[in-house]
């Protein structure tokens, strides 16, 4: 009797093992699974990252490419050159040129070169392939623009014209025009000194001082007399008030100076 008590409880023992057994292998299958599942999704995951990530960098190198292309293209046309800036090949060329990527298939459909005011608007479309083998026919397309004006020159007639409207300084009886009002031509310095003195006193051109005609003419005054000069001027005068000391400044339009010249100062 107690015989068959210990078998018993061996066959027990042994079918206890074998059902742990039998659970424990399940549990290591489950994980296999799991990780054959969930591998590939973190792979794809990773790559479609890594895939915008190309998509971006291409994006900015066609831009670069464009706005090179359309800033030299501009220049041309100021410098002459507008014939060739008008083909669609200089453009191809140029992008070509620039572009790092080199398959990648660009197109300019839509474009239009110096058709309306001067203006150059460059389309470029290109694709990208999907990095993934069983996605090729999937082809994504992607389109980018730049509209300029070309570079055409200044406008010399509105230049002209303003210059005809600009405010120009002129005396009287003065033969010469200023555009700055503080010209020194204009502001004259008034000096005081002898008459006895005036043969050793030169004027700024390097002229001695003649009588004036107005205040000064037939007039000997004596050595100890003084008299007054100005800095630019080539006279001396007998009297401080004469009217050809006190320069009255007017104001016309350059288009109104007639015969007068520019000064060499300020004009």
């Amino acid at each position: 009797m107690c015989l068959d008590k210990l078998k018993n409880k061996h066959v027990v023992a042994a079918l206890f093992d074998n059902t742990s057994y039998r659970y424990r292998i399940p549990s290591a299958a489950s994980l296999t699974v799991e990780a054959s599942l969930v591998l590939p999704v973190f792979l794809f995951a990773v790559l479609t990252i890594a895939y915008l990530g190309l998509v971006v960098k291409t994006q900015d190198e066609v831009r670069h490419a464009m706005c090179r292309t359309v800033s030299e293209a501009s220049a041309e046309v100021g410098a002459g050159m507008t014939a060739q800036a008008k083909s669609m090949v200089y453009y191809r060329a140029k992008l070509a040129a620039y572009l790092e990527d080199t398959s990648l298939t660009t197109t300019l459909i839509g474009s239009s070169f110096l058709k309306e005011n001067d203006e150059i608007d460059l389309v470029v479309s290109y694709t990208t392939s999907i990095p993934f083998s069983i996605f090729n026919f999937l082809r994504p397309r992607f389109q980018e623009r730049i509209h300029s004006r070309a570079f055409v020159g200044m406008d010399t007639r509105a230049k002209e014209e303003e210059e005809d409207d600009a405010i120009v300084y002129v005396t009287p009886t003065g033969r010469v025009y200023h555009r700055d009002k503080n010209c020194t031509y204009l502001k004259l310095t008034v000096s005081q000194l002898l008459y006895g003195d005036i043969d050793h006193i030169r004027n700024s051109s390097g002229g001695k001082y003649k009588p004036c005609h107005r205040c000064a003419s037939g007039i000997k005054p004596g050595a100890d007399s003084p008299v007054w000069i100005t800095n630019y001027g080539d006279r001396y005068h007998t009297s401080r008030s004469c009217s050809e000391i006190k320069r009255t400044i007017q104001e016309i339009l350059l288009s109104e100076v007639g015969n007068r010249s520019p000064c060499s100062k300020c004009g």
